[in-house]
């Protein structure tokens, strides 16, 4: 099982504390000033000796702390480690700031280099840019076998809503939405255990853990028949 979270990156001292490692990840940022997409996918190895006290990996340091939590939930509520391989890609910065150009980017890694069976997403964007290409890419990874989870924002926003992704909300989250067309499931639980400052503890239930939440269920019980997407037919070119 190949389970894959695209967010904030993760701390290596997370890692550390739960004996956990990374099959493999990748960073994704964007110089704004030039519109440069920069790159850089890490190999297991690099991945083993960071968090064995190696060379740092600045690229993938979760310096927010979201990317952390979400793979906290999905490694404590899901499987055992072993039984699964963990992919990151970390598409955003500190201040949980990213760019459609860079999740479109981790997506295309995914893809074609990764082919994970699950791919997290709780993050969301309203800027509708790239929603064509962004549909593609998700589409993509839908015709290999892959479920791909997204959180549901307050707003509707991309990729919820996509019809090639399980949209999750939190409770709060789907009363605010008022409607139930964009949203595929709801975790009802208040609070949720992670691991956040070093420690594990519990936390008010949002909408980016909801999503989580759901992943690591399925992990544990199985993909829900109804959460299995059926791609479009790919058009000739």
């Amino acid at each position: 099982m190949k389970v894959a979270v695209v967010d904030s990156g993760v701390s290596v001292d997370f890692l550390r504390a739960q004996g956990a490692r990374l099959s493999g990840a990748a960073s994704f940022t964007l110089d704004r000033a030039a519109r440069r997409l920069e790159s850089r996918v890490h190999s297991r190895e690099e991945l083993d000796a960071w968090r064995d006290g190696g060379a740092g990996l600045d690229d993938l340091e979760d310096t927010h702390g979201h990317g952390t939590q979400v793979l906290s939930i999905l490694m404590g509520q899901g499987p055992a480690v072993p039984e699964a391989e963990w992919y990151v890609a970390r598409v955003l910065d500190g201040s949980m700031r990213g760019d459609s150009l860079c999740l479109l980017e981790a997506l295309e890694w995914l893809t074609h280099d990764v082919r994970p069976d699950v791919i997290n997403l709780s993050l969301g964007t309203v800027d509708r840019a790239f929603e064509a290409k962004l549909t593609e890419g998700l589409w993509r990874a839908v015709r290999q076998g892959t479920v791909v989870v997204c959180a549901a924002g307050p707003v509707p926003c991309l990729p919820a809503g996509l019809g090639a992704v399980v949209t999750v909300a939190d409770a709060r989250t789907a009363r605010l939405l008022g409607r139930t067309d964009t949203v595929d499931h709801v975790e009802d639980a208040p609070t949720v255990r992670l691991y956040a400052a070093g420690a594990w503890c519990e936390r008010p239930m949002t909408s980016s853990y909801a999503c989580a939440l759901a992943v690591a269920r399925v992990l544990r019980e199985g993909c829900p028949p109804d959460w299995r997407r059926q791609a479009p037919a790919a058009h000739a070119r």
